[in-house]
């Protein structure tokens, strides 16, 4: 083969090995668009997208969530899924061509498949689908992965209208990006975690420190009250009265109490009962019939 001037061997037919590895790569990254990353089943509505842009049959993530081992490698390809809040469920156009071969969903705009040939993108506010190009051209100022735009902080989804901000670094999740830009989201995601902790940590710090000092007040109220009760001293005016009233209410309290002071024992023995306490005594006696009259 070759050198006899029949024909001239090219690299593929020498290095065969290589060509069919390059062959393998470029089938496995397509069938990601096409299978659920989890059950290995063919994609099929609700679908989901995992912070990195991984995309699952939404059951499976479920069974994985409440089955760990559900899945043999499951801990390998999303350990990072703590709960449903991390998914994103899509708005994805089936694909009008049905067939094996042929992709599960397309573009809205553009129609085209979501098969890997092309890169697609995903809206967080709404899970619309779109092929990167496509959306760009009708947004010229939608931020790129992990960077901010300039331009109008408004626009609208070409699909459901729903608004949002297209020059947020958040405003878009690329679907099965790239290795180093799904090291960067997951980084993204691991130092926001980090964050809600520490605030929710130093939340709870705050609270604790509220309620401790909220418990010592109660408790200083309650002991200047059991150290009044026993002093015999009277109760403080009520500190949501006016200054007028509290005045007023202190100076009958003081005359109550000089009136008081100046009775005999027998006046007051009219008004409250003998030491005794029994029926029939003159104590009783004037006390029931004081009180008959006055309240007749």
């Amino acid at each position: 083969m070759g050198a006899d001037g029949g024909s001239i061997p090219g690299r593929r037919d020498l290095v065969k090995t290589r060509g069919k590895a390059a062959t393998t790569g470029k089938a496995v990254a397509r069938e990601r668009f096409f299978y659920c990353a989890l059950s290995k089943k063919r994609l099929a509505k609700p679908v989901v997208a995992d912070p990195l842009g991984k995309l699952y049959n939404k059951d499976a993530v479920i069974e994985y969530l409440l089955d760990k081992n559900a899945y043999g490698d499951g801990e390998q390809i999303c350990p990072y899924i703590s709960g449903v809040k991390d998914l994103l469920t899509l708005n994805a156009q089936p694909n009008p061509d049905e067939g094996e071969s042929k992709a599960p969903f397309v573009c809205w705009l553009s129609l085209k498949e979501m098969n890997g040939a092309v890169p697609f993108i995903a809206l967080r506010h709404c899970g619309c689908v779109f092929a990167d190009g496509a959306l760009r051209a009708v947004l010229p100022n939608l931020a790129k992965t992990g960077e901010t735009a300039e331009g109008p902080a408004e626009a609208a989804c070409p699909n459901c209208t729903k608004a949002f901000d297209p020059t947020s670094a958040a405003a878009v999740l690329p679907i099965y990006p790239a290795e180093e830009v799904q090291e960067e989201l997951l980084a993204d995601l691991l130092a926001a975690r980090a964050a809600a902790k520490a605030n929710k940590k130093r939340k709870s710090g705050k609270d604790k420190e509220k309620k401790e000092d909220k418990g010592d007040r109660v408790t200083k109220v309650a002991k200047l009250k059991n150290d009044r009760s026993a002093s015999g001293s009277p109760a403080p005016a009520n500190s949501s009265l006016a200054p007028s009233v509290r005045a007023q209410l202190a100076e009958q309290e003081k005359r109550r109490l000089a009136a008081q002071a100046g009775m005999s024992d027998a006046v007051k023995a009219m008004f409250h009962k003998g030491d005794t306490g029994k029926k029939g005594d003159v104590a009783d006696f004037f006390g029931r019939t004081y009180n008959r009259y006055a309240t007749s």
